[in-house]
């Protein structure tokens, strides 16, 4: 049976990759020369220019002795700071070649920050691994086992998972269904008492309103906005609301978007909308999902389980609907933006139809066509991401930056689509160009389909 990120069998062979072309550099300098450095926050591209990284780090300047030690002729390619993938899931620990594998993707994609939202132990070693330069792949941030209806279902077990994961060290809490408004406050005060954020899901019994009141770190999926945007006295609200609303679609009220993204920006809580994931389900053409150039770092069996998920989701429900439920969503993400409500670039991958890296290419472009400008979109996986983990050394291109940086060869901020034309990432000073990045992306397909292409 063919094998990928997708499955859990142990090989070496990216053991071997990982240690021919990932070793690091001699140089403890790296100096760009004739790059167009991106502006975000600005929305602007500077003229040609030189910028160098010293042992990690941007710095104003390389000593003259140190300045060749490693150049790199961007030849007036453009330099945008490395996106963060907010909504990733990381394999079993147990399985370090699914693991390397989905790393690779990420990082040949030009994301060098990653939030794990379904943890386990074996990734706090990972986390380590990665930051000590152990292991190849971006910043891997992550939750402990989701807090969920089944693994807390009363508060007394509720308040043990925050304590554990607390002193474990996780990042924060996984938020999954099924949590109960009792132990969903119960959640909250040892949370906070601990000073450890939860994230993710809003339970049905839980509610939009409770989580932005509660402070909820972030919102994923913008689970729980659906039933918010069905008025109270509408039969819907008596339905069961299905995969992030489905099943109450039609009677999403696009009058009500702008009061909710209100109220989601006066209690400070993010939204990391995984947008790709619903439309994909929702609304795209399955064979033109199968013909992305994505696909080949999927393997068969795992694309026919996606295809017969999709048609098993829509067999019972009305394909205006479904539209209609995709355009309040994007209008919604629109709305969050223009209220000051933070947005999080975060597709949800691997997942149905999401490859990692790829499917957050797509994310950029669907929030330019929700109507954000291309600057804005790639702030939600760069300057929004510093803002939200607090830490404005990272998400930019300055001197004091960490050096997480992507080389471009056409202006993203002319088109989003651009991104996708990389011709080398920087993770934390590593550089790895794009020969070394088709090899990775090589050994990766090699896995997924080890007799070659259909």
């Amino acid at each position: 049976m063919t094998r990928s990120i997708f499955s859990i069998v142990p090989r070496l062979p990216l053991l071997a990759l990982a240690a021919t072309l990932c070793a690091p550099l001699d140089a403890q300098t790296v100096v760009f020369e004739n790059v167009r450095v991106v502006d975000v926050e600005s929305a602007s591209v500077g003229a040609a220019t030189t910028l160098v990284v010293r042992d990690g780090w941007i710095v104003e300047s390389a000593p003259d002795d140190e300045a060749r030690e490693f150049t790199i002729d961007a030849d007036g390619h453009y330099l945008i700071p490395g996106l963060a993938e907010m909504h990733a899931h990381v394999p079993p620990s147990t399985d370090r070649v699914a693991v390397d594998d989905v790393l690779a993707l990420f990082l040949a994609h030009g994301v060098t920050t990653i939030r794990g939202m379904l943890g386990e132990p074996g990734h706090l070693a990972l986390r380590s691994a990665l930051a000590a330069d152990d292991r190849v792949g971006p910043r891997l941030i992550t939750s402990g086992p989701s807090l969920n209806g089944n693994s807390a279902p009363d508060v007394r077990r509720a308040r043990t998972m925050v304590r554990r994961q607390a002193e474990a060290g996780y990042d924060f809490l996984k938020l999954h269904p099924g949590l109960l408004p009792d132990t969903f406050a119960a959640i909250v005060e040892a949370a906070d008492g601990l000073d450890i954020g939860y994230a993710g899901h809003v339970s049905i019994a839980v509610g939009v309103e409770r989580a932005l009141a509660a402070g909820q770190a972030t919102i994923d999926h913008l689970d729980g906005y659906a039933q918010a945007l069905v008025p109270a006295d509408s039969p819907a609200r008596r339905k069961e609301p299905g995969f992030f609303g489905f099943n109450i679609a039609s009677a999403m009220e696009m009058d009500r978007v702008a009061e909710w993204a209100r109220r989601t920006a006066e209690a400070g809580v993010w939204n990391v909308p995984t947008q790709t994931l619903i439309e994909n389900i929702a609304v795209n053409d399955i064979d033109a999902l199968l013909e992305r150039p994505a696909m080949r770092w999927v393997p068969a069996e795992t694309k026919a389980q996606w295809m017969a998920r999709i048609e098993q989701m829509r067999a019972s429900l009305d394909a205006d609907a479904l539209a209609h439920f995709v355009a309040v969503r994007r209008a919604l993400i629109k709305a969050l933006h223009d209220a000051g409500a933070g947005v999080l670039l975060g597709a949800d991958a691997p997942q149905i139809m999401n490859v990692p890296g790829d499917a957050l290419h797509h994310e950029l472009e669907i929030y330019v066509g929700a109507g954000l400008s291309p600057a804005e979109a790639l702030a939600t996986g760069s300057v929004n991401v510093a803002e939200f983990l607090g830490q404005p050394a990272t998400g930019c291109l300055r001197p004091g930056c960490v050096a997480d940086l992507v080389l471009l060869a056409a202006d993203p901020l002319e088109d989003i689509s651009n991104v996708r034309q990389v011709r080398g990432v920087m993770r934390a000073g590593e550089w790895f160009d794009r020969e070394r990045l088709d090899a990775m992306l090589s050994d990766v397909e090699s896995r997924a389909n080890p007799t070659g292409p259909d």
